[in-house]
């Protein structure tokens, strides 16, 4: 008994004695100017947009122009397609060129259908200062047809105030707001 005490108490007093580095979440906010453009009676879903394999969770710098690493115990509070999707669905209605703009899975059948992939959502260290990298392939089709009504690559980079992951967020906020003022603007030109 004696021993099983011990043994708890050295068990507990490494547990104690051991400090584990915290997870850092950060987060975008995406300041948008967007110009209005004349409505249309078009509605138009957006699916989600899918990321490329490496942008998950963890943010990811890039190295050099073939190697991209993660941050140890530095992560975004959401997935990075979710907080791109949520910034050119909110451009795409401030635009007001739709009469309604949604998810295409909760709209009934829209006119057009947005799709598309983050192919670059990273903090890029070839540089200096390092600039944090955003680039989504957008393509806009006729819901009812095949035929694309537009599609583009389309890419912003931001320098960091400083080489520090912390002044990653709001150089990556001015990014995502570049790439998706441009899509907003070239889509409500359709």
């Amino acid at each position: 008994m004696r021993y099983a005490i011990l043994a708890m108490a050295l068990v507990a007093a490494g547990c104690v004695t051991h400090t584990y580095p915290g997870v850092v979440l950060y987060t975008i906010t995406p300041e948008l100017d967007v110009a209005q453009a004349q409505g249309t009676e078009r509605t138009l879903g957006i699916r989600p947009l899918v990321a490329a394999l490496p942008y998950k969770q963890q943010v990811m710098f890039r190295e050099s122009d073939f190697e991209l690493r993660p941050y140890d115990n530095v992560q975004w509070a959401e997935l990075p397609r979710d907080m791109v999707t949520r910034a050119l669905t909110d451009a795409l209605v401030a635009a007001k060129r739709f009469k309604d703009v949604g998810n295409a899975a909760d709209l009934n059948a829209p006119d057009w259908i947005l799709t598309g992939e983050l192919r670059r959502f990273e903090e890029v260290h070839t540089c200096d200062p390092w600039v944090a990298q955003c680039e989504v392939r957008l393509e806009l089709r006729d819901a009812l047809g095949s035929e694309a009504i537009w599609a583009g690559t389309l890419s912003a980079r931001e320098p960091l105030t400083q080489n520090d992951v912390a002044a990653l967020a709001p150089a990556m906020s001015r990014a995502v707001a570049a790439v998706v003022e441009q899509a907003a603007a070239q889509i409500a030109e359709r």
